[in-house]
């Protein structure tokens, strides 16, 4: 009977890990993608800006669990990531390879002069 319940538990926790690898992480509306390269914390360098970290910030790693600043082991990553209403860096998320496909990094429009 032991057995026959391990099993089952190992069954559910392959179900779940494989459910949550399928599922596709949907971004608040707000969410901005930027490259992250490597910070000191609270500091986090996005593009050619230096952001400060909020006190209650989130970094999500590919897996989307949440991880402590420190554990950011890569000198640069794609991320997704959004700022509280003082501009502060509230939430990041790590980006798959994928991921980093499906959100392209927006080129910046130039307007011409007309004159030219």
């Amino acid at each position: 009977m032991n057995k026959f319940l391990a099993h089952c538990l190992i069954a559910l926790c392959a179900a779940c890990v494989t459910t949550s690898a399928l599922a596709d992480r949907v971004f608040p509306a707000k969410a901005k993608r930027g490259d992250m390269k490597a910070f000191a914390y609270p500091y986090m360098k996005i593009g050619d800006k230096t952001l400060h970290m909020s006190a209650g910030s989130r970094i999500y790693n590919e897996q989307n669990f949440i991880i402590m600043p420190a554990s950011v082991q890569k000198q640069s990553s794609p991320v997704m990531f959004a700022t509280d209403i003082g501009g502060e860096v509230s939430e990041v998320w790590l980006l798959t390879a994928e991921e980093a496909r499906k959100h392209p990094l927006k080129q910046p429009t130039i307007v011409r002069d007309p004159r030219d």
